[in-house]
């Protein structure tokens, strides 16, 4: 029988996880998407789940987020969480800080909303149409929209797919800086090994519905990119994803 999504972790639950998924199965028809899926996310751990097409990375997302309450299985998360997708999904007929501050009302959500655009290098695009923003805008646009609300659990589905090379780095380091200040747990869904590896604190890979691999990120201070730690787990990892040597 299909479990509702369990919001049980708040302040007053002495749990060691703030996201706890046990024996997660989900299907689409006769297609198994997830196999049984165990997984603990630590508050404040950021973590990345890597995956071929379809091998059901957005689903648990969308479980985890509330968006898929259908599936076999229990999954415990936080009350507040937000989620960010590779679309920014801004309503083109608000402006910007309307649309950070989707259902939020209030002088001290304004506040907030005025805050957190600062954050995200927006200060002076608040009151501008979404159509005006470049793609990199718009995205940290969409990142205001998820921290404005605090939450506990952050959830990122492909958020720099879209963009350009210099723009996903420059996005990669504002996203690293505003999780060291506002220390939400993360789960990022990617493609991208090389972005895995130097955002998460913890890498995974979903193979057929299952994960198969569950490896801890341990990199030098000094331009991590560059170290044997960073191109021994990038290769681990594309080997885990099926990528032959020859094709690296």
């Amino acid at each position: 029988m299909a479990t509702d999504l369990r919001s049980a972790l708040d302040a007053d639950l002495a749990a060691p996880a703030a996201v706890a998924v046990r024996g997660l199965d989900k299907s689409f028809g006769a297609q198994h998407v997830l196999k049984g899926v165990d997984l603990d996310i630590a508050p404040g751990e950021f973590v990345a789940l890597l995956g071929r097409s379809g091998s059901g990375k957005s689903t648990l997302l969308r479980v985890l987020a509330g968006l898929d309450t259908e599936f076999d299985g229990e999954a415990s998360v936080p009350k507040r969480r937000a989620v960010a997708f590779q679309d920014a999904r801004l309503l083109p007929w608000k402006r910007v800080l309307e649309n950070v501050l989707l259902g939020q009302k209030g002088a001290a959500a304004k506040a907030r909303g005025v805050e957190t655009l600062a954050e995200v290098g927006l200060a002076d695009k608040a009151k501008a149409w979404p159509h005006t923003l470049s793609g990199g805008e718009g995205q940290r646009a969409a990142l205001a929209r998820a921290l404005v609300r605090e939450p506990e659990l952050l959830l990122l589905d492909e958020p720099f797919g879209a963009l350009d090379a210099l723009t996903r780095l420059k996005m990669h380091a504002l996203l690293r800086r505003l999780w060291a200040v506002h220390r939400p747990s993360v789960l990022l869904v990617t493609h991208d090994v090389e972005e895995a590896v130097a955002l998460a604190d913890r890498v995974m890979v979903l193979t057929e519905g299952r994960i198969s691999l569950d490896a801890r990120v341990s990199l030098p201070e000094h331009l991590p990119r560059r170290s044997p730690e960073f191109a021994d787990l990038r290769d681990r990892l594309l080997g885990e994803l099926g990528v032959a040597e020859s094709e690296r």
